[in-house]
């Protein structure tokens, strides 16, 4: 039987810095033109990443500064070609860096 394919998740922060940096806006202009491609959702969950704000999360990996006009394209890029980024393991539930450090012992 094969496995469906899971499909990638952005979380927007909706925290109270980002938030006032315009994420809701993010988050709808996503929601509304990337849900197709990806499951976009919000969360109040702090990246820790405040003053780079508005934050979103692409499959873990924190996309900074993000605006509403330029969302769709940044997202969509990472999508395509995932980056390899020093902030996204903040963003990252322990179940997935247990994943993480299990593929990297040999």
């Amino acid at each position: 039987m094969v496995s469906p394919v899971s499909k990638s998740v952005v979380k927007v922060c909706v925290h109270q810095d980002c938030c006032r940096r315009g994420s809701e806006r993010v988050y709808a202009r996503l929601a509304r033109d990337c849900s197709s491609e990806a499951d976009i959702r919000k969360t109040e969950d702090c990246f820790r990443w405040c003053a780079k704000g508005p934050n979103v999360a692409v499959n873990g990996n924190v996309l900074h500064h993000i605006r509403e006009d330029t969302a769709v394209s940044r997202v969509r890029s990472e999508l395509r070609s995932p980056s390899i980024k020093r902030d996204g393991i903040g963003a990252r539930s322990l179940d997935d860096l247990d994943d993480v450090l299990e593929n990297l012992a040999p």
